[in-house]
């Protein structure tokens, strides 16, 4: 069944017919909402918002872009709106899980994978570079998103955001250019 047939589907009564389009897109709709939110609930939390505002507004889809665009603009928009409201709350506090009292000498044991210097120093790395894409403003992190992470060529960006392709060109480099300044920046602070 092609997008145009579940969209008929779900219009004539068969809310079951979204299943498939959210089989087809989510995993592409996932990794685009990871590429904005950096927190793993919240990003599952964004993507099943993304998919129910889509399908309580799929009455408004006028088939002019692809259903995939018009999805990706609404995944788009709702995780910049969650990046907005966090950064107005205030910071959670951590506490430390407490141990029951039979735990205090029991000794864990290793976990598979890297070691705990080379998950360290990955997770560093990682940090730093989520930390620098938070800071780049949302119209530079959604063009690099769109093209590094979703492969999205410079044409399809056009047409998802709605600008035109000199404006997608101007804003990728400005982005990386912020980007490799705000490494640099952070890389000399390590050191």
């Amino acid at each position: 069944m092609d997008d145009a047939e579940a969209i008929r589907r779900v219009r004539a009564g068969d809310p079951d017919a979204f299943g498939v389009l959210v089989d087809r897109y989510g995993a592409r709709i996932e990794r685009l909402v990871r590429g904005f939110i950096r927190n793993e609930e919240d990003a599952r939390d964004a993507v099943q918002d993304s998919f129910l505002k889509a399908f309580s507004r799929l009455d408004r889809f006028d088939g002019r872009s692809s259903f995939y665009t018009w999805l990706y603009r609404i995944a788009a928009n709702t995780s910049m709106d969650h990046n907005k409201k966090v950064r107005r709350r205030p910071p959670a506090l951590r506490l430390d899980p407490s141990r029951d009292e039979d735990d205090r000498g029991a000794v864990d044991p290793p976990a598979p994978g890297p070691s705990p210097v080379q998950g360290a120093s990955g997770r560093e790395i990682r940090g730093r570079i989520d930390e620098a894409l938070d800071a780049l403003p949302d119209a530079y992190r959604e063009v690099l998103v769109l093209r590094e992470i979703e492969g999205l060529s410079y044409d399809e960006i056009s047409r998802a955001l709605r600008v035109s392709r000199g404006t997608v060109e101007s804003r990728i480099f400005r982005a990386r250019e912020r980007l490799r300044a705000r490494l640099g920046r952070l890389a000399a602070e390590a050191e």
